[in-house]
């Protein structure tokens, strides 16, 4: 039976002492973990590879039961005991343990408290306590880190004994957002001693605290409108140590060096909650005692039944290995549970979930009965399972129990015997209904699902009239001229959507970085470097996984830009398996393309890409290290479409749209933005205003999602920013000014950022910037990450940005220094001509490396010789007898 229990004082009166924070709070649940053995009336072991492990995360580790313990941890308590191993499990080098109360234990609101002592873990190891939502699939359902520990930075700093975070992650506009800053606890505190931490939820805010310590290292207003994932449905408990993946950024088994065996000890959960403020839910296993016991069905006789409650009793689509078949008639009254996989699918399955348990003894010698309907020749099975599970195959052409595959509907009757005898222990079943199989299913049906005592089917007088009406069966076949892979042009109207659901961009196994650039088309770009792994490699992927034959005559056509000389291969991955590719060497790269660092416009025939079949497309695009090569320094790619003939006009093609004024009368730079360190979202240049920075992320570090303008004329003096803004909520922004660099560490300050309070009105904000350094080129940013603790998800907007010199110590506003330079771009030359004799030259790469000067010139032009300078942008500082000093531009390419 489900408890559901609002707490009330009256109903609990705890003899203990709490700190001055918790008094208002009651005990209403808690796990000791005593004995000997794991409770499994609360916890469930998970005994996967872990979570997205081939995608996002990136572990390293295969769970296990086994590596899941309770015992004494040698300090006079019983613990939970959760060990990481180094051994070979599988195609896995590690094996850890993970565990969650899913549909047993949850919570809504109140005081959640863990005592938990962590191994050391430098470097590699990333344990985590954490609740996800009962409801939806990720991230609508909400995920509350409360402690994760392990961080990059962490390992960077040398401080990962102290560095940990609190986050949380819910859905945004559809889309992922999440907010985790990383907290690094006082000199003195050990998070390989135990510790107690702390979460306070309430309606309208989440706060962690660490031990006693007065200041939360997390918190964040709860109460806006898309944050109902931690309002409306309880929360239930994960704990697990992970080995590797993004988290530490580690990707390689051979870099994780923290000391193994290692083991992560658990004193003690407990769950305080106020007096009509919070929901505890607490699930008990069922016993059915009726003849009859439905599990999925409409038939009136039957009176007991299965309950979906969205906690406990769940219908579960393994993997989203299966979508809903839209309009799918019914066998009987007016549900029914129809699918489809999408073409690209490996495997399928779903299951019926009672997360705590159902006895079916009583039902020993009687038959589990369902009606089923499919037209598909893919092999699969259906079953149930618990503690052990049983199945019976269904191979196209010797189906059992008289099914057919002709489309209709079948009533089948299978003896629970032979379920048993198949391997399933009835006293624990948990997946009280499973079907599943290899393979992409075009059509699965299933209705009518119940138990009976005697074997006997029972009659029904709600069958559907109409149940074996034709299906819409689903069809994913492009038939456009034009199809969108990766493209801001509006001219290709039928478009892959990357939504992170349906499809994707992946980096595979961490093997590259995101790097800086500007956009062929729109604001949008892919820009990367390796990050010497060896190999590397991207990919955009189609679950989905579309029919794109009609472009088999076609091209596949993209824009791509780089300087490096390593090869590459583009490939289209299709059905089965199939793939093709194409080659880019140096020497013999396709006509067009120039390694020169800009852009240029690609179109490979799609014949070139042999044996690739086009019927079921799941990788439209990716890009890996080509013959003889291991790395890239840098690549990017743009507008990539397949074409059945010429390519569209493109009228969006980036112009460098929201340009703010160089203050000495120079060049006008392009606006660009970036997105790291756990920062995620989008910016658009309306024709309204400036710019619209979304933030789904803000990531970890106030830099974690900037908008900025680079390569700025900046010589000495006193500056005057002025900058108009608003937000959709109030949260704050830094400005910051300094010197962009190509390499680590990335930006030299000239200054300290400034944090500006914005509000949900346009509202004008100003700073007095003085600069005094020898850097003349300089950077704005406007930084949007973790710059503060509330209503950091949101949409910032920005206009009307000036930077004014007022006061030039080393150079006037309007410098009587007129200079020109030709030609540029340059290649093994160029000359400088001035109205008056030149002094001086100096020349700096945008690094800030200097690789020319000369001086004492007395002469109004002079040819610079390029011999040993690499291709790039340069920066050539001037200044006649007079002191007056100018910089210029050139690009030089060989």
């Amino acid at each position: 039976m489900k408890k559901c229990y609002i707490v009330l004082l009256k109903l609990f009166i705890a003899a203990f002492i709490m700190s001055a924070t918790a008094q208002e709070y009651q005990l209403v649940w808690e796990e000791n973990f005593e004995g000997a053995e794991l409770n499994t009336s609360v916890w469930n072991y998970e005994t996967e590879v872990g979570v997205w492990n081939w995608g996002a995360n990136q572990e390293l580790q295969h769970y296990r039961a086994e590596n899941v313990e309770v015992g004494p941890d040698g300090e006079g308590n019983n613990a939970l005991i959760i060990t990481a191993k180094r051994e070979s499990f599988g195609d896995y080098q590690f094996t850890s343990g993970r565990i969650n109360t899913s549909g047993k234990v949850a919570a809504l609101y109140g005081r959640i408290e863990a005592r938990i002592k962590l191994p050391v873990l430098a470097d590699g190891l990333w344990p985590a306590f954490w609740m996800l939502g009962t409801q939806n699939t990720w991230p609508a359902s909400g995920e509350i880190d409360i402690m994760e520990a392990g961080h990059r930075e962490g390992i960077d700093a040398g401080t990962q004994d102290r560095t940990f975070n609190g986050a949380l992650h819910w859905e945004h506009a559809g889309n992922y957002a999440g907010y985790g800053p990383q907290w690094t606890a006082p000199e003195g505190a050990s998070l390989y001693e135990y510790n107690v931490f702390v979460m306070e939820w309430t309606p309208q805010r989440i706060e962690m605290y660490f031990n006693d310590h007065p200041t939360p290292y997390f918190a964040m207003d709860i109460t806006g409108e898309d944050a109902e994932e931690f309002r409306d449905w309880p929360h239930y408990f994960i704990l697990n140590l992970a080995v590797g993946g993004s988290f530490p950024g580690i990707t390689n088994p051979d870099d994780i060096t923290a000391p193994l065996p290692a083991q992560m000890f658990v004193d003690y959960i407990r769950v305080y909650q106020r007096e009509g403020e919070g929901v505890l839910v607490v699930s008990e296993p069922q016993t059915p005692q009726a003849d009859y016991f439905g599990i999925f069905t409409e038939n009136p006789s039957i009176s007991e039944r299965f309950v979906f409650d969205d906690f406990s009793n769940t219908l579960q689509v393994w993997d989203n290995s299966l979508q809903p078949l839209e309009n799918a008639p019914s066998y009987d009254g007016a549900e029914v549970l129809s699918f489809y996989g999408y073409p690209a699918r490996t495997w399928f399955g779903f299951g019926i979930n009672a997360a705590a348990g159902m006895d079916f003894s009583h039902f020993s010698n009687g038959s589990l009965h369902l009606a089923l309907r499919t037209s598909s020749d893919n092999d699969f099975w259906i079953g149930m399972g618990g503690a052990a599970e049983g199945r019976i195959n269904f191979i196209e052409g010797s189906d059992p129990y008289g099914f057919q595959r002709d489309g209709q509907w079948y009533e089948l009757s299978i003896p629970v015997s032979e379920l048993v005898a198949a391997g399933l222990d009835l006293s624990d079943v948990r997946n009280i209904f499973m079907l599943g199989g290899d393979g992409a299913i075009s059509n699965i049906l299933v209705d009518d699902i119940y138990l009976s005592v005697d074997g006997q089917p029972l009659m029904n007088s709600e069958l559907n009239p109409n149940r074996n009406d034709d299906l819409q069966l689903f069809e994913n076949k492009i038939v456009a001229d034009y199809y969108g892979i990766f493209t801001e042009n509006p001219n290709v109207e039928e478009i892959l959507l990357i939504n992170d659901v349906d499809a994707h961009i992946y980096i595979w196994e961490g093997t590259l970085n995101n790097i800086q650039s500007s956009p062929y088309d729109g604001e949008e770009y892919l820009a990367f470097t390796s990050v010497g792994a060896g190999w590397w490699g991207f990919g955009i992927h189609d679950d989905k996984a579309a029919d794109l034959s009609h472009f088999e005559n076609g091209y596949l056509a993209f824009s791509v830009k780089a300087s490096s000389q390593e090869s590459f291969r583009v490939t289209i991955t299709g059905a089965s398996g199939t793939s093709g590719s194409f080659d880019f060497v140096t020497g013999s790269d396709p006509e067009g393309f120039e390694r020169d660092g800009e852009w240029h416009r690609v179109r490979i025939p799609i014949s070139s890409f042999a044996s690739v079949d086009l019927s079921a497309v799941p990788i439209p695009f990716s890009v890996t290290q080509g013959p003889g090569s291991t790395s890239i320094s840098d690549i990017a790619f743009d507008d990539i479409i397949y074409t059945t003939g010429i390519d569209p006009e493109n009228p969006n093609l980036y112009d460098g749209s929201g340009e703010i004024g160089d203050p000495n009368g120079g060049d006008q730079g392009n606006w660009e933005y970036w997105f790291g360190d756990g920062g995620q979202g989008s910016v658009t240049f309306p024709s309204e205003h400036l710019a619209t920075v979304n933030i789904t992320n803000a990531g970890w570090q106030p830099w974690s999602v900037q908008l900025f303008k680079d390569n700025l004329d900046t010589p000495d003096g006193e500056y005057v920013l002025t900058f108009r803004a608003r937000a959709d909520a109030p949260r704050t922004l830094n400005v910051n000014f300094g010197k962009g660099l190509d390499a680590a560490p990335w930006f030299i300050e000239f200054m300290s950022p400034k944090e500006f309070n914005i509000t949900t009105e346009w509202d004008t904000y100003s700073i007095t910037i003085n600069k005094e350094n020898v850097e003349v080129v300089g950077k704005l940013v406007f930084e949007m990450g973790s710059t503060g603790g509330d209503n950091l998800i949101t949409s910032v907007y920005i206009d009307d940005v000036s930077l004014e010199l007022k006061n030039a110590t080393n150079l006037p506003v309007a410098s009587e220094l007129r200079t020109e330079v030709y030609p540029n771009p340059a290649s093994d030359n160029f000359i400088i001509y001035s109205e008056v004799n030149i002094a001086d030259i100096t020349v700096y790469s945008l690094a800030g490396v200097r690789v020319f000067e000369t001086g004492n010139i007395n002469s109004s032009s002079l040819s610079v010789n390029t011999y040993g300078w690499n291709d790039g942008v340069y920066v050539l500082v001037i200044t006649d007898y007079n002191g007056e000093r100018v910089s210029k531009r050139i690009v030089i390419k060989k």
